[in-house]
Parts: structure tokens; sequence; C-alpha cells
């Protein structure tokens, strides 16, 4: 994974159909193992990063993705793992003890940039569709059950019971990928998602750090003069790209609702693809930013999307921060200052694009993972956050410790 800012982590990223139809039915994997042990995970950016292994050999982290059709995988970062020389392949896939025998599976090895969260590629739809998945975004020691125990006991500091979605499975057919003509089978998860009032057909997008709509869905969000940031860098499967984002006052599926939460567009180029796969509109993406308030079962076999909200869970708002992204060092520290965003404190205290990042709160950045570095920005709003650093392009700031205030980058409408 190339290394940029939060929400370019794993947002977006879709392997996208050139053409609709029925796909390859994969639903009959063989596995060996327990179902639904929770496996080791890591959770930031609003994304799930599960532990696996390949073929018996462990080392990447792939995001849960169910806006994946398939499982996507750098073999590089499974040190010993032997594969053909093909784009697609199959492979065991382990989850903890769990395994599932011969998954098919898409090989990008354009390789990533050392970053310590060893991401690896994406755990997609074609390998959960047979099971009950569970992502519990609050709990990172079991954030990921790939199938559940058959006498799973209720959860804890939940909603029960929660809200429960039906759906049915769609898309699939051929599509490319690294030159190569793929198979996919249907795995979309189509949802009706309320926004202000308005209903819009939308697909469930785990892999998606952010909930994402159509520009002209966006464009009607703006017009009241409501708050919103511009030029957002994202990365996604196309390509880095910038993004706008606002806030919605209501964002509603099923009888779950979200306040004040964030909606970006990134044009329609992906949404495009994906329509054209599923043979009818498509506006947005559900996205982790929705999801993390909730502890989210999607049972795939009774084609059934369950929500718990969290009761006892204090959820971070990504764009409540310190008014910076994170870049690429170049030099002496691998993270600068990416980008500073108009009327925040951090602008007023003369950040810099470039200016290099050491510590925030008395924390090294050098060795930390994208991740986990970029989320020692958030914060309550009005609070600071002493900023550590380097080189600077301002003279007085250079080898200096900046308390920055946390503004809410994007106000409530």
């Amino acid at each position: 994974m190339k290394l940029v800012s939060l929400r370019e982590a794993l947002a977006l990223l879709l392997l996208v159909a050139s053409g609709c139809g029925d796909g390859p039915d994969t639903s009959g994997f063989t596995t060996m193992g327990m179902p639904g042990i929770p496996s080791p995970t890591r959770v930031g950016a609003n994304l799930v990063f599960a532990d696996v292994a390949v073929n018996g050999h462990s080392g990447g982290r792939l995001g849960v993705d169910t806006g994946s059709p398939l499982v996507l995988i750098d073999p590089n970062e499974f040190p010993g793992l032997e594969l053909p020389d093909t784009v697609q392949v199959t492979a065991d896939l382990s989850v903890g003890d769990f395994t599932v025998n011969d998954v098919p599976m898409v090989k990008d090895e354009t390789g990533s940039d050392m970053d310590p969260l060893n991401f690896a590629g994406l755990l997609g739809g074609n390998v959960m569709q047979q099971f009950q998945v569970r992502l519990d975004y609050a709990h990172p020691d079991r954030a990921f059950r790939l199938g559940m125990p058959e006498m799973e006991m209720p959860a804890e500091g939940v909603e029960t019971p929660g809200t429960s979605i039906a759906f049915n499975l769609e898309g699939g057919g051929k599509g490319t990928f690294n030159g190569a003509v793929i198979s996919i089978p249907p795995t979309r998860i189509p949802l009706t998602v309320d926004i202000d009032g308005t209903s819009y057909p939308f697909m469930l997008d785990t892999g998606a750090s952010e909930t994402t709509v159509r520009q002209s869905v966006y464009d009607a969000l703006v017009a009241d003069g409501r708050a919103q940031i511009m030029g957002l860098p994202i990365g996604t499967v196309m390509g880095n790209t910038t993004a706008s984002v606002t806030r919605v006052r209501t964002l509603t599926a099923g009888d779950a609702t979200v306040a004040n939460a964030a909606v970006m567009t990134i044009g329609d180029t992906i949404l495009d693809g994906v329509q054209r796969e599923l043979g009818r509109p498509l506006d947005g993406l559900l996205g982790g930013n929705f999801l993390r308030e909730f502890m989210v079962t999607v049972d795939y076999p009774r084609g059934t999307l369950h929500l718990q909200r969290y009761t006892a869970v204090v959820v971070v708002d990504e764009f409540k921060r310190v008014g910076v992204e994170l870049g690429v060092g170049t030099g002496a520290h691998r993270y600068v200052v990416g980008k500073v965003y108009a009327g925040t404190d951090a602008m007023a205290k003369q950040l810099s694009v470039g200016d290099e990042l050491v510590t925030i709160d008395g924390q090294a950045l050098d060795p930390l993972d994208s991740v986990t570095a970029d989320s020692l920005l958030n914060g309550t709003v009005g609070m600071t956050r002493p900023l550590g650093l380097g080189s600077a392009h301002v003279a007085a700031l250079a080898n200096t410790t900046v308390d920055v205030r946390v503004d809410d980058l994007i106000p409530a409408p």
C-alpha cells in the first residue's frame, strides 16, 4: 500500500467488473478448524485488518472488504509463499486457526512502502459469502470473525436486538485486473440508505473508510451552503485523487441512524463501474464511518445485515483533529505535513507542507504505521496536541514543539 494520509488507506478499493451477469458459484468451499474464533486484527481508519496466512505462510494483513468481490493478495508480504505465475490463483486462506481451502485470489505485486501495518491486500466477498461474518469495531482483539460458533452467547455492550436488513447478493460476471480477465462471483450487498430524508440505492462497503456518494447527490447536499472540505487526498484502486467531504444531518440504513456523519464524493468513475456490474442505479457506498457505530454481522447465507449499536463506546470523529494531513517524508523522518487546512489553528501556527513531523504528544512517529500515526492527530475540539517538528519552512519552528489546537474541520449542518 502506498503510504498516504488517513482517508487514503484502503478507501474504496474495489475490483470493478467490466460487465454484468452471473459469476462462478464459489459457495462450496471446504474448511478446516473451528469457525468464528476471533482472529488477530488491527482496527484503524474505520477499517478492519485481519492477520491471515496463505498456504500456511503468515505475514500480511488483509483489509476486510465486502466491496471487493475477490480476495486480493500481495504474495511478497507472506515470506516463503510461492504461487503460480498467473494473475488469478487458488490457495488456502487461514484466519486464526480456521482455514478455507482453494480460495480464488488475484495477485497484486505492485509492492508496498514497508509500512509496519503490513497491509497485504483485501479479504473479499468471494470467501466471506459462505459464512456469517462479524466486525466488532470497538474491540480490536476480536474485531473480525469468519463464521460464527453454533452456540454464540449474546453480545454485551450493544443494543439488543438491533436492526436487521435483508439483502440478496448481486453483480458478478467478468472483470479485468492487471490486464487479465477474471471471473467475479455475485457478492455485492445492496442497501437503501436515507440521507437527510431522501432515499438512495447504496452498496455495503466495509473497505471504504468513509461513506461515498455520487457527485450529483453531493452537490444537492452542499447547495444549502453547509461546510465542506475540498481537495482531501484520497487513494483508490483507480489511483490517487482528491475528494470533497461534508456532513449530513442524518444517515440511515434500516432503523439505524447516525447523526452528523461525513460523506464524500470522488466523482462517479468507481460508482459507474459497479453500477454497470449491477445493471441498476447506484448512488453510494455505505462505509466505515457509519458502520463503526455498530457491531456489524453480515449473515451471507441468510441474506441479513445485522447492526447493533454500541452502548458504551466513544466513537472518534476523524474530522475533529489537528488541521493537517500526513505526507511521506523523504529526509531524516518518515512523516511530514502533507496538507494544511485553511482556517485552522495549524495554519495560524504557520505549519507548512513538507515540515517534518517527529512526534505527536511526545510519541515518536517514525516507528508507527500510517494509521496509528494519523490517529494521534484526532481529539476533542479545543484541546491542543503538541507537535514535535524537525526541519521546517519557518525557521523559528524547526526543531521545536508547537502546541496546535484540535479543530472541527467540518462543522455540522
